[in-house]
């Protein structure tokens, strides 16, 4: 969250449920103020031996978590019980007092986390917000996250809410429940429709006139989603009664059908578990930020309409009926900076005060509706860092509120008011030590015992030192803290629910806690003993009455916490008590040796006027065993005056830093302090003025008199006390104070007050400095950094079985400290963030001239030997509050290799690929044995490469099986099995079979291609190959693809069919983004990288978050290239600058478009590039002839003769109708396929007889025929009317016909590797191209540059 806090100040009803007095049926209270007076809590008895552990639960699964909060509920003639709802659906009730469960129920089976790929919810995601209770009917109501029609998976399309209504003592559905909430339209437009996949419920639910409410935001700001209000009523068969999307027509950008594209306008809801705050029907929620701007930069009132909610602060009516309504809003000024800066308003949640502390919040301040176009709030405050967990209240005692950053201590703030009656809050305590320096601090929470003032204690829920008790007036500046048993770190944004004298939550490892003080106390004794008002310089004297409730041996003594309060071990009963056995003994407040000011002879220091207390200890020793030996009685009193007595709260003002030339540098930085007479006669202002230094050394002090509310350089006063004022008794009044510089440095200034009460003075600093500069870098091998942007982590090849660890490092250069803002890392199960909770964590802030890092792990699983290669990618999205860096989707990618052994190919990959572990019980599946002592899979399959067979395989160590047979499916065995687990003896990090007969088998990649009869059916009809795969059904997949086989006279080229599928027979069908090969004139030709120095295109450059390539064709219409980058920017340009060429190696133009996840839109550095220019010839027909065009198109043949040398004067084309792999396709781009050509070496182009253009992962004929062409608008040009593709990977291309003169290949194993880019398409092969050429090309005649003779054909068997 952006470190600002806006306080509203509402009137909040009293809320009366038929329930236990110590219940909790919602998260905390209906006004979310975090206030929580009657649960029996008090401070003697929280800090005591005899609050403890009571009991800890753990349900056997450490991945199943508790975000929802506990509720705690006394069902009707029953005992009070705990209800608990978990993320993999399952609901519990558990004993209140033991923790023994009472029932269970799992109510559908959860959503998973792996289905969207966001890290916020680890695992599973089924009941994530804080369900809530109707005590009139013993009902529970929930939203749950699923799959449609109760499956287990689904992907995002697939995923549903439901809204649950369960009997609180059975579980069981009640009537006319579950409801699905997914396919309604919202009610302010009803072309956005509530999709289940796309959004989390994630605020605790509030009960309003019978309709429970949800709120409901997104996941990482992923998908296609808008931000929600839902309505759902109580009563059976009624159903969902409306829906209130935050974004919404006109201002809301159009919706999209992609549900995977975020275009629905963000504006989330979130609030960091908070529940929805509500009073007198309405309700109020903060939402994150957005895309849709409606208020643009015009002020507007917050009772006109908007319809679009990001980064508000929303009042909503919920009518008899359930219908939700906007009333009322507040928007900060600088919100579309926000937006740019991902400083979510809507981080936390918001709170209510209570009716006791003052007004109504009817007016919430609309946008930029206060002065100077800024914000209309009551104040802001400014913290000193990013807060996500929200605030906290105390009503008592003055008042107080509370939060939390991220990294810092938790500060409380007093209310005051200013001398014009206007509220103010002051900064008067902090705790001694930080929070956690990470995201998940929980919401402040304030226990009292009864409502008695004095016995305040503030929760602080910690995801790394777990639960902390706090006194909840701080003392000194200092919140106090309370020692309470350890609970280990909690699980995010928790705080604790609260019963009769206990309290529960949940810690990040799947455990419920339960934390209390025991019933098995010795004696009942009055407490807490209240002194009243006492004077200073006086006494009091107090009775303590005590019951014996078990026979004691012994009562052993007493002790006070502090020294002015006084019992005697001579007043206490000797000897035994039986049980009943009643006694008293007096307690002394003696103030008669305190002094106010420090003083000598004084026997305990300063007190202060006010409440003031300590915990009395009885020690006993017990006749029966488990029972306390310490009892714990509170003492409590005023501390009076009985003069006037000034206090100045804090003594100490410390702005922070205030960036110059930022928005809020224009209005400055906000503060206050409260003046307060604390004693017994009224108070006089005498005088006041400011001073720059009260130092001894710094010589006299000179007082500056105060004119217009100056106090000093940078600090000013709107309003304060004049000379003659006068305060009453436990009167206070506000100051409220400004810090405004234009200059960087340190400032500081006294502000002094003399009074008939006593002069003091308070301290004010602050500074001015720069804004944050972020830059980003990824490491490198060599040790250093690479500054490149976009960023992209490329680990190349990572060997299987190993990890590889590099980093992102985030530094800042700037003249202030930076705050990462979003930070969303990666998680796969081989590519991941290991320290993804501290390193570069949301919140985080790097100081000036330092750097934040992160580290990112390649986990290569280790799959074993001849494997095919498979890559893993994916991006960590990070963002800081430099308003320049913007969102950084840092690619992280790698290709995870394995060993290759056996004989290999020419390419060095092996020729042999594994292909399972099969039984080998009860008949052989391999023929030929060999026992070999030093055995190992390379050894073996050199073995029986050598004796002419296709199979090969380890058993049992030493044994290896050869054979031509393909081994029975019905013998495959799943890897997970691990039944292929005995290690070879040549080598024992390989796996040679398995004890039970199993043997691990590989094919000759050359002479076989898997299909049914080895290998089972895949679940799935992909033929690509994920980065899980390391079975038998991975090389199955992949290898069907990659070894064609062929079919063919001369040197045409028609494989067989031979594709696999397990859909219906239908042949795999090419998934995911695609560049388009077409748009208007435009024709896309390849992955170009940017130019040596600066951008390859300059004629115009456009970014939009919403990107497409119909976006950018359409910005640059005119241009003969345009090129799109880095998902989200679009370049045009005539020509291309120099060093611009087709990409061969290092990035890839991988990366979906903004707009439109169909489409690609370049890469890191790398451009999708489009052109113009007219192809070879001027000729772009999908069907032509270098002589007479035949519409109908023949096979592409080439004649020969050996008897004499006829030109080859016709080459035509024709469209392949198989399926994979083939070179007889139509014409590409003005150039046909001519054939498979041998490429011996010797040729004059670096042993080949064409000119090498580039090599490419993506390789396809058209890429490598579109960057022949580009050559055209290239210095110099080149016009290339021949391309060659070879080995699966390589382009080639030349102006004259290769030479020397190429043999024609023909037969089965020519030209045989499939395209990297297009498996569906042939690519060459070893020493062997596929040749296409211009259609304007005639190969003729005798000169150097052309054929002598049509090529002779060598037929390859």
């Amino acid at each position: 969250m952006w470190p600002k806090l806006f306080f509203f100040l509402a009137l909040v009803p009293t809320f009366v449920h038929s329930l236990a007095a110590t219940d909790e049926i919602q998260d905390a209270d209906p006004a979310q103020s975090g206030y929580m007076g009657n649960h029996n809590m008090h401070p003697a008895t929280v800090g005591s031996a005899i609050f403890g552990q009571l009991w800890k639960n753990f349900y056997g699964n450490n991945k199943e978590k508790w975000y929802a909060k506990p509720l705690v509920y006394t069902p009707p003639g029953g005992s009070q019980l705990v209800f608990l709802a978990s993320t993999l659906n399952i609901i519990r009730t558990v004993d209140a007092v033991n923790g023994t469960l009472l029932n269970q129920r799992t109510v559908q089976p959860p959503f998973l986390q792996s289905d969207i790929g966001c890290t916020d919810i680890p695992d599973y995601i089924g009941i994530v917000g804080t369900p809530i209770i109707d005590p009139n009917t013993n009902t529970v109501f929930f939203f749950s996250k699923g799959y449609k029609n109760g499956a287990s998976n689904g992907g995002v399309a697939n995923g549903i809410y439901q809204f649950y209504a369960v009997d609180i003592l059975t579980l069981q559905d009640k009537p006319g429940f579950p409801i699905l909430v997914d396919g309604r339209p919202a009610d302010n437009d009803n072309t956005r429709y509530f999709i289940g996949g796309t959004v989390l419920q994630r605020p605790s639910l509030a009960l309003i006139n019978g309709y429970v409410i949800g709120a409901f935001g997104g996941h990482c700001d992923l998908f296609n989603y808008t931000g929600m209000l839902v309505s759902v009523s109580t009563l059976p068969w009624v159903g969902v009664a409306s829906i209130y999307a935050m974004e919404a027509s006109p201002g809301a950008p159009p919706v999209q059908s992609d549900i995977m594209v975020q275009k629905g306008g963000k504006a989330g809801i979130w609030a960091s578990g908070m529940g929805i705050a509500t009073d007198n029907g309405r309700i109020y929620i903060a939402t994150g930020n957005g895309i849709g701007h409606a208020n643009g930069d015009v002020a507007a009132s917050g009772r006109t309409p908007l319809s679009t909610l990001d980064e508000v602060v929303g009042n909503f009516a919920v009518t008899s009926n359930g219908k939700i309504t906007l009333s009322d809003y507040f928007e900060p000024y600088e919100y579309v900076s926000m937006d740019a800066g991902d400083r979510d308003l809507g981080s936390a949640g918001v709170m209510l005060l209570d009716p006791k502390t003052v007004l109504d919040a009817n007016n919430l301040g609309g946008f930029k509706q206060g002065s100077g176009g800024t914000d209309n709030v009551i104040q802001t405050i400014i913290s000193a860092g990013a807060v996500f967990g929200g605030p906290g209240s105390y009503p008592l005692e003055g008042g107080y509120i509370y939060f939390t950053p991220v990294g810092y201590p938790t500060v409380a703030y007093k209310m005051g008011l200013d001398s014009a009656g206007k509220p103010v809050f002051t900064q008067v305590g902090a705790t001694a030590a930080n929070a956690a320096g990470r995201v998940g601090i929980g919401i402040p929470t304030v226990t009292t015992y009864k409502d008695q003032p004095g016995t305040g204690i503030l929760w602080i829920s910690d995801p790394s030192a777990g639960l902390q008790a706090f006194n909840a007036v701080p003392v000194n500046g200092v919140l106090t803290q309370i020692n309470i048993p350890a609970t280990g770190g909690l699980n995010k944004f928790q705080r604790p629910a609260f019963g009769d004298a206990r309290l529960y939550t949940s810690d990040s490892n799947g455990h419920v806690i339960c934390l209390g003080s025991p019933v098995a106390l010795p004696l009942n004794c009055s407490t807490p003993v209240d002194f009243g008002d006492v004077s200073i310089g006086s006494t009091a004297t107090r009775t303590v009455n005590c019951t014996a409730l078990i026979a004691i041996s012994s009562i052993n003594g007493c002790t006070t916490g502090k020294k002015e309060f006084q019992c005697s071990n001579a007043t206490l009963p000797k000897g035994a008590l039986s049980a009943g056995q009643t006694f008293s003994f007096p307690v002394t407040w003696n103030l008669t040796q305190a002094a106010i000011n420090d003083a000598q002879n004084a026997s305990y220091g300063i007190v202060l006027p006010g409440v003031a207390g300590t915990n009395l200890d009885i020690y006993t020793t017990n006749v029966p065993a488990k029972y306390s030996n310490d009892l714990p009685i509170s003492l409590t009193g005023n501390t009076v005056s009985q003069d006037p007595f000034l206090t100045i709260n804090p003594p100490e003002v410390d702005f922070g830093g205030i960036v110059v030339g930022s928005q809020a540098s224009q209005s400055g930085l906000d503060a206050a302090v409260i003046l307060s007479n604390v004693g017994a006669q009224s108070l006089e202002f005498l005088g006041l003025a400011w001073t720059g230094s009260i130092m001894p050394g710094d010589g006299p002090i000179v007082w500056n008199n105060i004119t217009n509310g100056y106090l000093g350089s940078g600090f000013s006063s709107s309003s304060l006390p004049n000379i003659g004022d006068i305060l009453a008794t436990g009167a206070s009044i506000s100051v409220p104070l400004n810090f405004l510089a234009s200059s960087t440095g340190a400032y500081t200034t006294f502000v002094q007050f003399w009074t008939t009460g006593g002069n003091k003075n308070v301290l004010l600093t602050g500074s001015a400095s720069t804004a944050p500069i972020a830059n980003i870098s990824v490491s490198t091998i060599e040790g250093g950094w690479d500054y490149s942007n976009p960023v992209v982590m490329d680990f190349g090849n990572a060997a299987a079985g190993n990890t590889t660890s590099r980093y992102i490092q985030i530094c800042n250069s700037g003249g202030s400290s930076l705050t990462i803002t979003k930070s969303k890392p990666p998680i796969q199960q081989e590519l991941l963030a290991p320290n993804s909770n501290t390193d570069l964590h949301e919140g985080q802030v790097v100081p000036i001239n330092s750097c934040a890092k992160g580290q990112v792990s390649i986990v290569a699983a280790p799959l074993g030997v001849n494997r095919l290669d498979h890559s893993v990618s994916d991006v960590w999205i990070l963002n800081t509050d430099d308003v320049t860096f913007g969102v950084h989707d840092v690619v992280v990618q790698a290709n995870i290799v394995t060993r290759q052994v056996g004989p290999l190919l020419a390419n060095g990959s092996a020729e042999y690929l594994y292909l399972g572990c099969y039984s080998d019980g009860s008949g052989r599946q391999l023929q030929k044995q060999f026992n070999i002592a030093s055995n190992e899979n390379g050894v073996c399959q050199t073995t029986c490469f050598n004796a002419g067979y296709k199979f090969a395989g380890t058993e049992y160590h030493t044994e290896c099986w050869c054979g031509n047979k393909p081994p029975a499916a019905s013998r495959y065995t799943a890897d997970s099995l691990k039944k292929c687990a005995f290690s070879c003896p040549g080598d024992t990090s390989q796996a040679c079979g398995g004890d039970g007969t199993y043997v691990s088998i590989y094919y000759d990649r050359t002479k076989y291609t898997p299909g049914l009869d080895s290998v089972p059916p895949l679940v799935s009809s992909s033929s690509n190959l994920t980065s899980s795969s390391s079975s038998a059904v991975s090389s199955f997949s992949s290898s069907i693809s990659s070894i064609p086989t062929t079919s063919s006279s001369t040197s045409s080229i028609v494989p067989e069919t031979s594709t696999m599928s397990t859909s219906a027979g239908t042949a795999p069908k090419p998934t995911g983004p695609t560049n388009l090969p077409t748009i208007g004139a435009y024709s896309y030709i390849g992955c170009y990288t940017e130019a040596t120095t600066g951008r390859a295109l300059t004629g115009k450059a456009y970014y939009n978050d919403s990107m497409t390539i119909e976006m950018c064709y359409a910005q640059c219409s005119g241009f003969a290239w345009f090129g799109l980058e880095y998902r989200r920017e679009c370049f045009c340009g005539n020509s291309l600058q120099t060093g611009s060429a087709v990409s061969t190696s290092g990035n890839t133009c991988s990366l979906t478009c903004l707009g439109d996840g169909t489409e690609l839109c370049g890469g890191s550095s790398r451009l999708s590039m489009y052109s113009n220019l007219s192809p070879v010839g001027g000729s772009s027909s999908s069907s032509s002839s270098l002589s007479q065009p035949d519409p109908t198109s023949t096979t592409l043949s080439t004649q020969s003769s050996t008897t004499s040398k006829p030109t080859v004067t016709s080459i035509s084309t024709t469209l392949a109708t198989t399926t994979s792999p083939t070179s007889t396709a139509t014409v590409v781009r003005g150039f046909a396929p001519a054939g498979c050509f041998a490429d011996p070496a010797g040729g004059p182009y670096t042993g080949h007889n064409l000119p090498k253009l580039f090599s490419n992962d993506s390789m396809t004929p058209d890429l490598c025929i579109s960057s022949a062409l580009a050559r055209l608008s290239a210095t110099p040009a080149t016009t290339y009317a021949y391309v060659g593709l070879e080995y699966g990977r390589e382009c080639y291309a030349g102006s004259m016909a290769p030479t020397p003169e190429p043999t024609s290949l023909a037969g089965t194993k020519v030209c045989t590797m499939t395209c990297k880019g297009d498996a569906k398409q042939s690519c060459g092969g070893p020493k062997m191209y596929n040749l296409w050429v211009a259609t304007t090309a005639t190969i003729t005649g005798t000169a150097s540059d052309q054929w002598q003779s049509a090529p002779a054909v060598s037929t390859v068997a």
